[in-house]
């Protein structure tokens, strides 16, 4: 069946796990993660359009360059298939660490791949590690181990956690972030990451126990907010609370979805206050036709 066009919702991220191996010889860092999916989303609907035209329309200031551009043309040059237009209704808020940008290149990926159905699978994945290094993940979704610079992936049984997430006014720059990098941060301990995968079976409460973000020191360096949030989510009732990704998201792992909820109204000072879940899938199709 050839779609004319689709809906979907594309889910952010979170870290509950980032260490800091080693800085590469390219300029980027070594990292190993454990990424679990949330319903915290940004929707887009793509339609099909003649060959060479790629529109992207958003309800949000976007860079000329961005991402939804980047991936559908280079779909469109892996593929040689026709063009596309894309509208996005953003909710993922920019530099907070949660993968706003390539969740929405995965989607554009994920939209294109059903409308014309014609890159491999491993095919679809390099697109995503040219577009940006949390895409692999965001194309694959759920719960996984990722490692490198997002592009080696291992799949974990995902996991259902109640979450608020809670970000300030300012964002932090990944670059700026990465560059006052303190080399003290590097060479993670081998235990974190499989701490989290053993925890990941027990529960939001040990799940709690195993949080860990080697870049949370240098980004309250910068954002002295973040370390605010993490202390106020945890007065609020949250079992843990961790920064994501570089920030400067916070986000907090409670007993239930009715905690967190009750506890979203202290925070109606925020630039952005969520209360949502862990979910198995990176996207939600809504609608094709």
């Amino acid at each position: 069946m050839n779609l004319n066009f689709i809906e979907l919702n594309a889910n952010a991220k979170i870290n509950l796990t980032l260490e800091v191996l080693s800085r590469r010889e390219d300029g980027y860092h070594e990292l190993r993660m454990v990424m679990h999916s949330i319903g915290l989303y940004d929707t887009l609907r793509l339609e099909r359009a003649e060959r060479g035209v790629i529109e992207v329309e958003c309800d949000f200031p976007l860079p000329e360059s961005n991402t939804l551009n980047r991936a559908a043309a280079l779909f469109a040059q892996e593929t040689g298939c026709g063009g596309v237009r894309i509208r996005l209704k953003k909710r993922i808020p920019a530099e907070a660490g949660l993968g706003g940008g390539s969740a929405d290149a995965a989607g554009v990926l994920h939209g294109m791949q059903l409308l014309y159905g014609k890159a491999e699978e491993n095919r679809l994945y390099e697109i995503g590690r040219q577009v940006g290094a949390d895409v692999p993940f965001c194309l694959h979704g759920g719960c996984a181990l990722v490692r490198g610079i997002g592009e080696r992936l291992t799949a974990l049984a995902p996991a259902s956690l109640p979450l608020l997430v809670v970000k300030g006014e300012r964002g932090v720059s990944t670059g700026a972030l990465f560059r006052s990098l303190d080399p003290s941060a590097m060479g993670g301990e081998t235990h974190i990451a499989q701490g989290m995968m053993a925890a990941l079976e027990n529960g939001p409460a040990a799940v709690s126990g195993a949080l860990s973000n080697a870049l949370s020191p240098a980004a309250e360096g910068l954002v002295p907010f973040i370390a605010e949030l993490r202390e106020r989510l945890l007065d609020a009732g949250a079992l843990g609370a961790l920064m994501t990704g570089s920030g400067s998201a916070v986000f907090g792992v409670f007993e239930s979805m009715e905690k967190a909820r009750a506890a979203e109204a202290l925070f109606s000072d925020c630039a952005f206050a969520a209360v949502c879940q862990t979910v198995p899938n990176p996207v939600e199709i809504i609608r094709i036709g």
